[in-house]
């Protein structure tokens, strides 16, 4: 077919080949790789802190923990020291009473606990060279004695002291 002025009619399908084609559908709106590794970089900055905190309330309640054993420890001895028989086999030396208050526990009180004896003497302390709280080994009326009681934590990080005073007058 031919117009009047001589042009060729173009067919209709070559008129849309020679148009852009529709405008693409737009992509897909995920993240890219670099996106993603921000994104979980930026996790990273903000979960350290909250597991460094976590695992620092951690240790303090393992801490507390064990001092409040220690502690416990500690009392439980010096209320051995206090009822032991100052007549009979613990006037001179409480270290056994100690030790079973500590072995209560389950702990080893030969790693656990250190107990010091003295006397009191023209006023001063004395450690009688036998390591007991009596001049000689002997005991004596109207005797003041000083224990010391100092408990150690199985793993070595807790460790308390108290002084006991006892005597008859």
């Amino acid at each position: 077919m031919r117009r009047s002025n001589d042009e060729p009619v173009r067919d209709v399908q070559d008129a849309d080949a020679s148009q852009p084609d529709e405008p693409e559908a737009p992509r897909d709106g995920g993240f890219s790789f670099i996106e993603i590794v921000v994104t979980v970089v930026l996790m990273g900055v903000v979960l350290l802190p909250i597991l460094a905190a976590v695992r620092t309330g951690v240790q303090t309640s393992v801490s507390s923990r064990t001092a409040a054993q220690v502690e416990t420890a500690l009392v439980n001895a010096v209320d051995r020291v206090y009822r032991a028989d100052r007549s009979g086999a613990f006037a001179c030396d409480v270290t056994s009473p100690v030790a079973a208050s500590i072995e209560a526990f389950g702990w080893d009180p030969a790693t656990s606990v250190v107990v010091g004896h003295e006397y009191l003497d023209n006023g001063g302390w004395i450690t009688d060279p036998g390591g007991t709280a009596c001049p000689g080994g002997l005991f004596r009326a109207g005797l003041v004695q000083r224990v010391t009681i100092t408990v150690i934590s199985p793993d070595g990080a807790v460790s308390r002291t108290l002084e006991v005073v006892r005597g008859d007058v």
